[in-house]
């Protein structure tokens, strides 16, 4: 029984450790920690927990005073603290989420704190919204991913990181229109590296080893795959002036591909045609495109994907 006691003391006291270092009580799991390494002499696990600590409340205690500088500098330290555990090798998977909800609410906190929730940007290149995403609070991240939209409409990121917020809030449609719309400005900007969407990560994946594409290439390709998959739902143009401004897109991109057919255009290019032929009705109300000639051109980019999506239309319809 005295044996089993002291098992048990062992246990509480590390897993005490690593609760507080979860929580970022970092004085208390550091305390934990070391009396559980000094006690019972196993290491190498405590060490990279200790260092976790440490490192955290190196951070902490260069943290600015309150003001609005409080949430970039946070921002940027979890960035660091992401590297920095990568270098000493720790299991990400183990007590990296658990950290990462903790601190993402702490500088969700410091926010609000600092009332800078209505802005787009927290820094030149974060938005507000990812922010959100990351303490998983996505109500607010798609409102504020929707706002800064209104100010900054051709940032392919916020679409990213909108959809995102939707596929969290169980919303599939809505987060695919959103990438779709992404992929439309320009698919290289989405945060690959973080979308919350499997799917489109694990085509873009087949799509590099199928065609034996690069990352930039695959991932140029990747919306019409999408399409073609099903993935991608019809995207419907409704308003005339807006169909209009997407033929004229259509025509100029078109022209640039005559001129420099270079890989990269090319997809940009069937992306936009798959899209016109879905509006194939509203098209007879737009002056100087041919539905037909559309196709034409579709074949003569890509003839082994055209015939895949001729199979696509019919099969949809």
């Amino acid at each position: 029984m005295e044996q089993l006691s002291l098992f048990e003391d062992k246990y509480v006291l590390l897993n005490t450790g690593i609760w507080e270092l979860v929580k970022l009580n970092l004085k208390e799991a550091r305390l934990s920690l070391q009396r559980y390494r000094d006690t019972y002499k196993e290491n190498e696990a405590v060490d990279c927990y200790l260092k976790i600590a440490d490192f955290l409340i190196r951070g902490f205690e260069r943290l600015p005073d309150a003001g609005p500088e409080e949430p970039a500098y946070l921002y940027d330290l979890w960035n660091s603290f992401e590297k920095y555990t990568e270098s000493i090798g720790i299991d990400k998977e183990r007590i990296i989420p658990g950290i990462r909800d903790s601190y993402f609410g702490m500088l969700v906190d410091s926010i609000d704190r600092c009332n800078i929730s209505d802005l787009p940007y927290l820094s030149d290149t974060v938005p507000l919204g990812y922010v959100f995403i990351q303490a998983r609070r996505y109500d607010r991240a798609a409102a504020s991913l929707q706002a800064a939209l209104l100010s900054f409409p051709d940032k392919a990121e916020l679409y990213g990181y909108l959809g995102d917020a939707y596929l969290m809030r169980d919303e599939p449609d809505i987060a695919r229109r959103c990438y779709l719309e992404a992929c439309l400005i320009s698919p290289e900007d989405i945060d690959w590296r973080n979308i919350k969407d499997m799917e489109l990560v694990a085509l873009r994946r087949e799509i590099m080893e199928s065609y034996g594409m690069n990352d930039a290439t695959a991932t140029a390709w990747l919306p019409c795959h999408a399409c073609l998959e099903g993935l991608f739902k019809p995207k419907q143009i409704r308003v005339k002036d807006e169909l209009k401004r997407f033929v004229d897109d259509y025509l100029e991109l078109r022209k640039a591909y005559v001129k420099d057919p270079t890989p990269l255009v090319k997809p940009r290019l069937y992306l936009r045609a798959i899209v016109l032929c879905d509006n194939e009705a509203a098209l007879q109300l737009i002056k100087g495109i041919d539905f037909i000639e559309i196709r034409r051109h579709m074949k003569e980019i890509d003839p082994a994907l055209f015939a895949r999506y001729m199979k696509y239309i019919s099969k949809r319809r």
